[in-house]
């Protein structure tokens, strides 16, 4: 029987992970950094990573954090993390990133800048996220971290969350998704595998309608 390969990237944060596993072992780590140039930085550290699968075997499996972080890193990953996934005729499956941020093993809420004025949490249990994100204004925001439990934990860099000093900055890696991952059922896996695989979205998307050709 061929062993359980498997391959999880995280491009959606500053700080890309990669990692290679067979069963439950972590077989070869890679890490990079990258703001805005993923399409570029990837592929070395990924050409490197998957040179350590044995000759003759295959992947099972491909695990893509899906953000909410970087859009490009996250466009880029999923793009080739369903090239990887044809090429290997396996699965692909995404996870939000915030499952692999380590202040968040347990109970906690992913946090972040929502745009347009407007602000979101996320609730993580067991490691998982919970439900969809919720938006609401600043003030909303500052009240609710005052009656919620932490931890609460962020992507955003810079000043985005400093009217929050509750809030602290995290990151996501490979190495905790895989573990979320792998703590899921067959059957869970199974349904991951059947979702459209799409970067995570905060709100739905705002699509602009072409205007009507003038005769």
């Amino acid at each position: 029987m061929s062993a359980e390969w498997t391959l999880v990237m995280e491009t959606s944060v500053p700080q890309a992970t990669l990692l290679l596993a067979c069963g439950d072992e972590v077989v070869s780590e890679q890490a990079f950094e990258s703001e805005r140039s993923q399409e570029v930085d990837l592929f070395t550290p990924l050409e490197a990573l998957l040179s350590e699968l044995p000759e003759g075997e295959k992947l099972s499996a491909v695990v893509i954090g899906t953000g909410p972080g970087s859009y490009n890193g996250a466009r880029v990953g999923i793009a080739t993390a369903q090239a990887i996934a044809q090429a290997h005729a396996c699965g692909v499956a995404g996870l939000c990133s915030f499952e692999g941020v380590s202040q968040l093993r347990d109970d906690g809420w992913a946090v972040g800048d929502a745009r347009r004025g407007s602000y979101f949490f996320l609730e993580v249990k067991d490691g998982r996220v919970i439900g969809i994100p919720e938006l609401v204004g600043p003030e909303e925001m500052s009240d609710w971290l005052s009656k919620a439990k932490g931890p609460f934990v962020t992507f955003e860099t810079g000043d985005r969350m400093k009217l929050f000093p509750d809030v602290e900055s995290g990151t996501s890696e490979a190495a905790l998704l895989f573990r979320s991952w792998r703590a899921r059922s067959d059957e869970e896996r199974a349904a991951l595998f059947q979702k459209d695989l799409e970067a995570y979205y905060l709100r739905a998307p705002h699509i602009t309608k072409a205007k009507p050709r003038k005769k």
